[in-house]
């Protein structure tokens, strides 16, 4: 029986911190994007960023009560995938925005379901191989499933084009099948076969082949201009809302590139705090993995604490020119509605298998 019944505090009040933190951040770097090109109120980024984390603390509140061994169970978690493929596949057949099908236009609004594979891929993996935990015999045919589980989601993502997200994808899956006893062959064969991928999604996509050229060669615009907000923030920042580079020379600044704001908002010091934030987060989900109750429950908060980690780590290390430029949110931050809310979903799921664990 669990013996564990309390919510983990430190993670919740570090991700709500984060996330209305986020909304103030939003505010200020899209106050001038919404007024002079979009022509809306200063304020309709950050209304649709706090409505997007007040529905993220519901499904939070949710995630972190709902029956783990229900939810868990091959039987919910193996559909869960599948309409998630459905809805990538479905994407295919929009509209394209910015050149890509990465929405899913519904009447309520719009969502993408690659933020549904961060959730549902780790919750399928966890449940499909947890069954088979006990020894090497029962797991080795599993192994072929779960691998095909994993390309089929970051084939469907690569297609959108989403190079970002299947990276985080993949590694999400790769840390659940390595900690789920993988053998080695079986990893180097998949973690060949992934390199092999991603390879060609970069050489034969020629925008992708010349974001590495300018990374290897001369900086591009976006991480200069990133590079100069970051400088320009010093120890201490401009002050909050006195952002130079969100007055049309830093593209993006509200969603990929908010951390550059931030930073030059509120300095040094300003950005070594999200960071704390992040690492109290991802901490405390690394501790939800060592107390989780069971095979599954531990599976899905790794693969569901990988995520946070590397993406959080993607997005940085764009911002500071120290990988190419990719479109990835900064979680709980940047303005986008679909990755805020499956975030907050995630935290949620991780808040349980904690409040569950022994």
């Amino acid at each position: 029986m669990p013996l564990r019944r309390q919510v983990d505090r430190w993670l919740l009040a570090a991700t709500f911190l984060t996330a209305f933190f986020g909304v103030a951040m939003v505010a200020s770097a899209s106050a001038p994007l919404a007024r002079d090109y979009y022509r809306v109120g200063e304020l309709e980024f950050a209304l649709r960023q706090l409505v997007a984390v007040i529905l993220g603390g519901i499904g939070l509140v949710a995630a972190t009560f709902v029956p783990l061994e229900r939810l868990t169970d091959r039987r919910l978690a193996l559909p869960l995938l599948a309409l998630t493929w459905l809805a990538l596949v479905v994407a295919l057949f929009q509209p394209r925005i910015a050149g890509t099908h990465r929405w899913l236009h519904l009447p309520i609004g719009s969502i993408q379901p690659s933020t549904l594979a961060k959730v549902t891929l780790p919750l399928a993996l966890a449940s499909w191989l947890a069954g088979s935990w006990r020894t090497e015999r029962s797991r080795a045919p599993s192994w072929g499933v779960a691998l095909t589980m994993a390309f089929a989601t970051v084939l469907l993502v690569l297609v959108e084009p989403d190079l970002g997200s299947a990276v985080l994808i993949l590694s999400s899956a790769a840390a659940v099948l390595f900690v789920a006893g993988m053998p080695r062959r079986h990893l180097l064969v998949g973690g060949g076969a992934a390199a092999a991928l991603i390879v060609a999604a970069v050489v034969f996509t020629p925008y992708r082949l010349e974001r590495v050229r300018s990374f290897l060669g001369t900086t591009s615009y976006q991480v200069q201009q990133s590079l100069i907000a970051l400088g320009g923030g010093g120890v201490f920042g401009r002050g909050p809302g006195q952002s130079v580079q969100k007055l049309f020379y830093l593209p993006q600044p509200h969603s990929d590139f908010i951390f550059a704001i931030l930073g030059e908002e509120f300095g040094l010091i300003g950005t070594t705090a999200m960071l704390a934030l992040f690492g109290v987060i991802v901490a405390r989900a690394v501790l939800a993995v060592r107390r989780a109750a069971t095979p599954s429950h531990a599976l899905l908060a790794l693969g569901l604490a990988t995520t946070l980690a590397v993406q959080v780590l993607l997005n940085v290390s764009v911002c500071l020119n120290l990988l190419p430029a990719k479109g990835l949110p900064l979680p709980l931050v940047s303005a986008g509605g679909s990755d805020v809310l499956m975030t907050m979903v995630a935290i949620g799921l991780i808040l349980n298998v904690a409040k569950e664990g022994v």
